[in-house]
């Protein structure tokens, strides 16, 4: 036991003693320190190389989409799809200005610009769809004035321009009402002291009624005998002809819920099923029906209700 511990002991010592040796010399060392860093700078390569594949490997991954995305443009499709957008925005903005009526939406889509190709190509179509949804719906709408002129009365309520006639018959003599004598509380009439007045102690007339008042439905709007009625949105026609206080008159339902009247007219230039659009002549104005003078009342109804047609006048 003893002689193979001794052993051991003797075969550490000596390789130690032959290291020893080894790094002793300078060559040695150098060689050692050689070999490291060979094994270093192979490692640091091979991770590059790792690096740089999957880097090429993404680069061609987002290369194919890219490349996929841009050949599933149809530039033909997005050219019309612009030029109609172009047709579009220049037909509304026209629409709105014969009506004299602006709105700063719809100019900014003129100016709109998108740079990108590929987003530029999913959003034409959806804007041209837009606009062309957009063009429609402004065409049912009674915007601004249906004739030249200007607005002489306005919807509300207003005095009564009308005063009720007073019919008075030759044959019929008025009636004098007795004069109602003041009396004590005996009932015994009071005798008036001379040098006063008698009718300071006799009792007034009632006082006459408050002027008249009604609630006007529309607009009013004051303009020479015979101008141009035009209609104010697309629709058809469901009434022409005497209508009451209105005198002749027509009325367009536009769908929606929205209706257009047009009254005291002194010619009626459609017929009823008639589909007219936007600026069409409907008639000429004029002073038929309950009507102090040449004038065209215009009235826009909402689900069968009369509203303000000040709200159609801008957007």
């Amino acid at each position: 036991m003893q002689l193979l511990i001794s052993k051991i002991v003797h075969d550490k010592y000596q390789n130690l003693f032959i290291m020893k040796n080894f790094f002793n010399k300078k060559k040695n060392i150098n060689l050692v320190f050689g070999a490291l860093l060979m094994v270093i700078f192979g490692q640091a390569l091979y991770i590059g190389k790792l690096f740089s594949e999957k880097n090429s490997k993404h680069y061609e991954v987002n290369l194919v989409q890219i490349n996929t995305k841009k050949d599933s443009v149809d530039y033909l499709k997005m050219k019309q799809d612009l030029s109609l957008v172009d047709h579009s925005v220049r037909e509304i903005n026209s629409f709105l200005l014969s009506k004299n009526i602006s709105d700063k939406r719809i100019s900014a889509l003129v100016q709109d610009s998108l740079a990108n190709t590929v987003y530029l190509a999913k959003q034409s179509n959806r804007y041209s769809q837009y606009l062309i949804d957009l063009q429609n719906k402004l065409q049912q709408v009674p915007l601004g004035l249906p004739t030249d002129g200007y607005i002489s009365s306005n919807f509300g309520t207003r005095k009564n321009p009308i005063p009720p006639k007073k019919i008075m018959l030759a044959s019929v003599k008025p009636v004098s009402k007795p004069v109602e004598v003041e009396k004590d509380s005996l009932g015994n009439p009071i005798t008036p002291v001379s040098g006063t007045n008698v009718a300071s102690v006799t009792k007034n007339n009632p006082p006459t009624e408050a002027d008249q008042m009604q609630f006007h439905k529309g607009l009013d709007i004051a303009v020479p005998y015979g101008s141009d009625v035009r209609c104010a949105a697309t629709g058809t026609v469901i009434f022409a002809g005497q209508k009451g206080g209105y005198g002749n008159c027509v009325i367009v339902s536009h769908g929606n819920g929205l209706a257009t009247l047009y009254g005291h007219l002194s010619e009626i230039l459609v017929k009823v099923n008639n589909v007219v659009k936007v600026n069409d002549v409907l008639a000429k104005s004029g002073n038929t029906g309950r009507s102090t003078g040449p004038h065209l009342h215009y009235e826009v109804h909402k689900n069968n209700t009369p509203v303000n047609p000040k709200l159609f006048l801008n957007l």
